[in-house]
């Protein structure tokens, strides 16, 4: 799987075994389990091809009835592959939104998007401080931000579109785990997965004002770029990062993605590409290495 990375830092470890997906180095070494999925459904890396068509979600074009049973078996072999369960899952809603829940018991089980409960719609992260739950985001270009904390046995995951980055929705679940949890944002590890590169984002002038009315004329230029087409380009790698530093994450438990899923089309789902047969996942489980 040839993977085309925007430089050489080891920020993901590829497993091909089974179901084909990224872990974040970071939280492998904090031996939290982690992964970030492809369009491939399998992969032989000795012959280096694969049979594409991953399923983890039900789009808009699909028979739900026919679609539901493939996800949720799909989605439960990636869980599986994590040493969890889609039964201990829980899904974002990935409706662009900052707003951030806090995972009961009772929010655990698979299920669609479309038949969520009013009170978890809308939600475009997750916290937890609960043993073994599986949290789950998807998106084809916007990147997933992981959030761990091992000292209060924590984690969240958010789905981080340019509309959630300009709500600054990693800081707000951070803000979550702190006041529910208790968590130290000096104690956390956060990565930047997978997501769109800033020379391919581009944007209109009117999210550059945005952010600018928002963040500040001087954040807003660190994070966009007039490139010669006219046209502004947003960096959400940056932009995020920049959110978490804000948070009081310390700049060496960042880790950022080096991989674009607009440039890495034939391996990824990519919006902005229009290969958008399905999604990726982000999957985090709330367990800690010893």
């Amino acid at each position: 799987m040839k993977i085309q990375y925007s430089d050489q830092k080891k920020v993901f470890n590829l497993h091909t075994e089974q179901i084909p997906y990224l872990s974040v180095d970071l939280l492998d070494r904090l031996g939290v389990p982690n992964l970030y999925s492809t369009r491939f459904r399998t992969f032989d890396a000795q012959r280096g091809e694969g049979e594409e068509g991953l399923r983890v979600v039900v789009m808009n074009h699909e028979d739900l009835a026919e679609a539901a049973p493939v996800v949720f078996e799909n989605r439960d072999k990636l869980a599986h592959q994590l040493g969890s369960s889609i039964e201990h899952e829980s899904i974002t809603d990935q409706t662009h939104t900052n707003r951030v829940y806090v995972v009961t018991p009772e929010d655990l089980g698979p299920i669609l998007r479309t038949e969520k409960p009013a009170h978890r719609r809308d939600i475009d992260g997750l916290v937890t401080d609960l043993p073994d739950v599986l949290l789950t985001a998807f998106g084809g270009d916007c990147p997933p931000v992981y959030i761990a904390d091992p000292v209060r046995k924590t984690i969240g995951l958010v789905h981080a579109g340019w509309k959630g980055t300009l709500g600054k929705i990693p800081a707000e679940a951070i803000r979550r785990m702190s006041e529910r949890f208790g968590s130290d944002p000096q104690d956390i590890y956060a990565a930047i997965g997978p997501g769109i590169c800033v020379d391919c984002y581009e944007m209109g002038d009117e999210v550059y004002d945005q952010f600018s009315d928002q963040w500040g004329r001087s954040a807003a230029d660190r994070i966009f770029r007039r490139y010669p087409s006219g046209k502004y380009h947003l960096d959400l790698r940056e932009a995020n990062r920049m959110t978490l530093l804000e948070a009081g994450v310390r700049a060496d438990r960042i880790a950022v993605s080096n991989v674009c899923t607009m440039c890495n089309a034939d391996i990824f789902y990519s919006y902005r590409a229009h290969r958008m047969q399905n999604e990726q996942t982000a999957m985090i489980v709330n367990r800690f290495g010893e």
